[in-house]
């Protein structure tokens, strides 16, 4: 925890080594990395944690309809077990992706940075080899 503010530290370890407290865009990128890295790990790929990380997302036997609302549920639930410094995470279909064959959200939350809680952004699209790209979006 920070000193004296109660709330936990979930910086990296390099960044709480370095003693810096990141500005907004830092912070915002740090979590953009963090949840590239929960979104492209499959579930079962962590002995430790049996629930942590997605089913393959390329191999989902359903409608397309289904799949996306799916893929759309598992990845809210996911961030939001997580990845606690995002709040009111929402998970939905990026507009403009109408390639069925590509699978593109959005996800925004809610972050507390210097004490105030503002929105973020950020657009997730799948790409080869089951990994998931985050970019955080500029508000």
């Amino acid at each position: 925890m920070r000193k004296g503010q109660g709330i936990p530290d979930y910086r990296s370890l390099f960044e709480r080594l370095d003693g810096l407290v990141p500005a907004r865009t830092d912070s915002v990128a740090c979590i953009a990395a963090h949840l590239e890295r929960m979104l492209s790990t499959r579930a079962g790929s962590v002995q430790a944690l049996p629930d942590y990380g997605l089913p393959d997302l390329n191999d989902m036997r359903l409608s397309l309809h289904e799949s996306l609302s799916q893929s759309r549920l598992a990845i809210e639930r996911f961030i939001q077990a997580y990845e606690p410094r995002l709040g009111n995470v929402r998970v939905r279909r990026r507009e403009g992706a109408y390639n069925p064959l590509v699978l593109a959200f959005v996800i925004e939350a809610t972050v507390v940075i210097d004490g105030v809680i503002q929105p973020v952004v950020f657009n997730a699209h799948l790409v080869g080899g089951g990994r998931v790209e985050v970019l955080p979006d500029v508000l």
